[in-house]
């Protein structure tokens, strides 16, 4: 289990990390051409063709609604083309994701520390008069806790 859940952290950090670099390489790109080029993205309909694009791009990677919200701004003439929209969605895109993946490790850190394997718990369990469930199910099937008194009795006579 340590194992599955290390290689999906690894390959969790490998994605993002690809993502984000592409998304904050394309956003920084198209507000520096927002300001150098403003000439020709200031074309209504070539303009809004440009930002819708980019708008899809940005989504299609990040898969933010928050970031395309922030990035329809761009959409609105003169006010758009000042405002550097898409990297700063980008940057909170990143923000965002950091801390979710912060608070997964910490999940799963926790998770495996809490985990006993089923021989384990059944030797612990022998050696009180309850049977405490490590993982919180309480709604096993019934041979299953059935099993496990079973073995608690006989190995106590």
């Amino acid at each position: 289990m340590k194992l599955v859940n290390q290689k999906k952290s690894n390959q969790f950090d490998q994605t993002f990390g690809a993502r984000a670099t592409a998304a904050l390489s394309i956003s920084i790109v198209v507000d520096a051409l927002d300001y150098i080029g403003a000439p020709i993205f200031a074309v209504p309909i070539v303009g809004d063709i440009v930002d819708a694009t980019v708008i899809a791009i940005l989504y299609r990677l990040t898969g933010s609604k928050t970031s395309t919200a922030i990035n329809s701004i761009e959409l609105i003439p003169f006010i758009g083309d000042m405002i550097p929209a898409y990297t700063v969605s980008t940057l909170l895109w990143i923000l965002k994701e950091s801390t979710r993946k912060g608070r997964y490790q910490n999940n799963l850190l926790a998770n495996q520390s809490n985990y006993t394997g089923p021989n384990t718990r059944i030797n612990h369990d022998s050696e009180q008069r309850n049977i405490i469930y490590s993982d919180g199910n309480t709604q096993e099937k019934f041979s299953t806790r059935a099993a496990r008194l079973y073995a608690l009795f006989r190995k106590r006579g």
